[in-house]
């Protein structure tokens, strides 16, 4: 009878281990860390971003960082790699405010890089560069012609509005690890 009981204990022991496995592994342990997997983002994936803010060269100067959004999904291998929403980051390269003798404003972002869905960052290559309406001629002209205050007439206002979008690419290839 001893031996009977000690038979007992020892299934009812690896039944209980045997259940106490299965609830971890579907309950407990993250699916999505095991299954894991890199994925590498090709040179020449598009990713579309856009500004979060207005930006001006009246409030940007050069070498200034902005921050940017991702628009939409970029999948690679049916895996979303780089999320809508993601952060991005750009720099300021020219930034130059509209001035008198019809000068008009300018300003120039290069797209530095982008965080993938594993928190990788990912090198992009893009640049947007928008310039105001340039009246230099016009001022010019009428301050030679008519009066010389049409001299200071300035150029035209340029700015980036919130939502502008802009193309970037990943000029190289990168892997990143999904789920």
């Amino acid at each position: 009878m001893i031996a009977l009981t000690k038979g007992r204990s020892f299934v009812f022991q690896l039944l209980a281990v045997g259940t106490l496995f299965v609830f971890m592994w579907t309950f407990l342990l993250p699916h999505e860390a095991i299954a894991a997997r890199e994925v590498r983002i090709p040179a020449g994936t598009v990713v579309i971003l856009q500004t979060i803010t207005t930006l001006t060269p009246e409030e940007l100067r050069v070498g200034d960082t902005v921050d940017l959004m991702v628009v939409s999904d970029v999948v690679v291998d049916e895996k979303v790699v780089i999320g809508a929403g993601a952060k991005a980051n750009g720099e300021i390269t020219i930034s130059r405010e509209r001035n008198f003798i019809g000068i008009a404003g300018k300003i120039g972002l290069t797209i530095k890089s982008v965080q993938a869905v594993d928190g990788t960052m990912v090198l992009l290559s893009g640049r947007k560069i928008s310039e105001g309406k340039d009246k230099m001629v016009m001022s010019i002209g009428l301050s030679l012609v008519c009066c010389i205050l049409f001299a200071l007439m300035k150029g035209g206002e340029v700015s980036l509005g919130t939502d502008t979008q802009i193309e970037a690419t990943v000029p190289v290839m990168t892997s990143v690890m999904v789920q």
